[in-house]
């Protein structure tokens, strides 16, 4: 059998329980069974040392108020260039492009608004890893 895709979701308790993370995971057991193993981590976690530990293909990193989103991915992409991190950004930003420009620069794959389209999100996934 082949080893799963591990895809780590880094967020508040908070916004898992009102953000996609559930929604995800249920779309991925459904759409991609064999494919996917899906891992929650929490922001209050140290996300470096679960980075290290579950050595992951992909990162959603959903920003919050309790880290640095944007550090966190300059320190991801140092450490494991090859990790595919995807940001999912509040819809509240003052200067959208800006923030996605820094991003993007600092080694994110893609950057979503929170509300985004669950099949594009999968779809982007396959894209980034060349499974498609």
């Amino acid at each position: 059998m082949k080893e799963k895709i591990k895809v780590m979701f880094v967020c508040s308790k908070k916004q898992k329980q009102k953000t996609i993370t559930r929604t995800l995971d249920e779309l991925i057991e459904i759409e991609a069974p064999d494919v996917y193993n899906f891992i929650n981590v929490y922001s209050r976690e140290n996300v470096i040392e679960q980075v290290n530990k579950h050595r992951p293909k992909i990162i959603f990193l959903s920003q919050n108020k309790s880290i640095n989103t944007l550090e966190l991915v300059k320190k991801i992409k140092s450490m494991h260039p090859s990790i595919v991190v995807f940001v999912i950004l509040s819809d509240m930003l003052d200067d959208e492009q800006k923030t996605i420009d820094e991003y993007m620069a600092a080694g994110a794959y893609k950057c979503y608004f929170s509300a985004l389209v669950l099949d594009t999100l999968v779809h982007d996934m396959y894209v980034a890893l060349n499974l498609e």
